[in-house]
């Protein structure tokens, strides 16, 4: 099949030239950077070298990167640190003056809320992290503005106030729609279990940031409530505190992940691999992306202006139009498919194109929403209070097991060393100590909900495999460097 369904950007490319004739004329730090790549200015668009935070954001004085708008700034986020580093970046009052329309908009299109009576709970981190206060100020914003009954209650990822504020309010209203990160859910069930105060199913609904996830988990849910594949449920959103809110997933762009989970083969017909992305419609005003190595560019005037700035997500563009005629033609639909195809087919063909996301392209595991590092988890391994146990080499990774989400160790034990129960408990509580030091933001999500599990060791959110030595030891002579995260 000819993939003339593939973009290689999207958004306006004269739009992008302007921005970067802008950045060019008034921002320092990016007129040295150029100096430093031997590049007169002003510099065409085609010519200008890709960057990213370590050579570019981390390399400048903070005040050198703003723009010349800087007074009209609204406020200042601090980044999670997926690249190693937290930055703080700056919001512009323009970019945000539109954020409760854009809220009230999603919010009426995908649940309805204008006709029904809901409590919308912020269950995402709070603090200067982008997600959690920026989504709870636009909630009340919106709130503001309309006529119709829309509560906000932001207790943060504490479950005990999200369950108690469930259950206080789910006969006043018809609807509750928990923004939170998708794998903190399975906890929160648990936790209402364990307390003996389950969640009415039936009037929850779920919108995840900040990190991707198997379509298990959407698809499980669902059923569990008695929800059908063509009734609105769980909506993801895409963006990061680098770079605002980029997309959103709409009932038929979930259809399309579904269909292509169910059928592979029209997967690979489509030349999307595994495992399938999250689709995005591509709905950032100003903003112009491109794809360079797979990785996400942007290009974007805001607090601290973009210029061909690389995120390292997996991404790829494409059609909506094309894409949607090319599933439509496929030889390769089966029966099963067609609640799927029948939603894709009834879409206008002139829904946003598309931001396909498989996640984090760098040495990076996302749990919880959280970022955790290779350097995290080699600063947590490799610490004082395990030298005599563990050797500092091991391999780690996320998994799912039914909807809950797990970070898997493989630990090479010392020569001599035996795995016991008590070995166990010191590492595991040592692991946990250790990455709450480097990153608060684990530590906040292990407070609050993983260490309610530590007792059942079939359920904590480290799980530990220990190999006799020299099981990961010996890699060291046919390898170059050793990588503790693997996919």
């Amino acid at each position: 099949m000819t993939q003339n369904f593939v973009k290689q950007t999207l958004g306006s490319k004269s739009k992008a030239e302007s921005i970067a004739r802008r950045i060019q004329k008034v921002v320092p730090a990016y007129q040295h950077f150029l100096q430093v790549q031997k590049l007169k200015i002003p510099a065409a668009f085609e010519n200008l070298p890709p960057l990213d935070k370590k050579s570019y954001m981390l390399a400048y004085p903070f005040t050198e990167l703003l723009g010349d708008d800087a007074d009209k700034t609204l406020a200042i986020f601090r980044s999670s640190g997926s690249s190693g580093n937290a930055f703080f970046w700056t919001y512009l009052k323009s970019s945000s003056r539109f954020a409760a329309l854009g809220t009230r908009i999603f919010l009426e299109q995908s649940f309805a809320v204008h006709k029904k009576k809901t409590l919308a709970i912020v269950g995402l981190g709070l603090g200067s992290w982008l997600p959690g206060e920026h989504v709870s100020w636009g909630l009340k914003n919106m709130s503001l503005q309309v006529r119709y009954p829309f509560l906000v209650f932001t207790p943060g990822n504490n479950l005990e106030e999200i369950i108690e504020i469930i259950h206080k309010m789910q006969d006043f209203v018809e609807q509750i729609i928990l923004l939170i990160v998708p794998s903190a859910i399975a906890y929160l069930h648990l936790k209402a279990n364990q307390l003996q105060k389950p969640l009415l199913l039936a009037k929850l609904r779920y919108i995840a940031f900040s990190e991707p996830f198997p379509e298990s988990i959407r698809t499980n849910l669902a059923k569990r409530a008695l929800i059908s594949e063509n009734l609105p449920f769980m909506f993801s959103m895409y963006g990061s505190t680098d770079t605002g809110g980029l997309g959103a997933e709409s009932l038929v762009t979930i259809a399309l992940r579904k269909l292509l989970v169910q059928n592979p083969v029209i997967a690979k017909q489509l030349n999307i691999n595994l495992p399938i992305p999250l689709f995005f419609h591509f709905f950032a005003a100003n903003t112009f992306l491109e794809a360079v190595d797979g990785n996400l560019c942007i290009t974007k005037w805001q607090g601290i202006p973009l210029l061909r700035y690389v995120v390292y997500d997996k991404v790829a563009f494409y059609s909506w139009k094309k894409l949607k005629k090319a599933i439509l033609n496929s030889d390769y639909l089966q029966p099963e498919d067609e609640p799927f195809v029948k939603i894709i087919a009834s879409a206008s063909n002139w829904l946003p194109n598309l931001l396909a996301v498989t996640g984090r392209s760098d040495s990076c595991l996302i749990l919880g929403g959280t970022n955790l590092t290779e350097y995290m988890l080699d600063e947590a391994v490799k610490c004082e209070e395990l030298q005599d146990i563990i050797t500092g080499i091991y391999r780690a990774r996320i998994f799912y097991e039914e909807e809950r989400q797990y970070l898997a160790f493989d630990l090479e034990l010392c020569q001599g060393v035996i795995d016991n129960e008590e070995i166990i408990l010191k590492v595991y509580n040592s692991l946990i100590q250790s990455l709450g030091k480097v990153e608060p933001f684990f530590l906040s999500d292990w407070q609050n909900i993983y260490s309610h599990w530590d007792s059942d060791s079939t359920k904590r959110i480290l799980k530990l495999n220990f190999l006799p030595f020299p099981s990961l030891s010996q890699t060291i002579e046919t390898s170059i460097k050793q990588r503790g995260i693997v996919n």
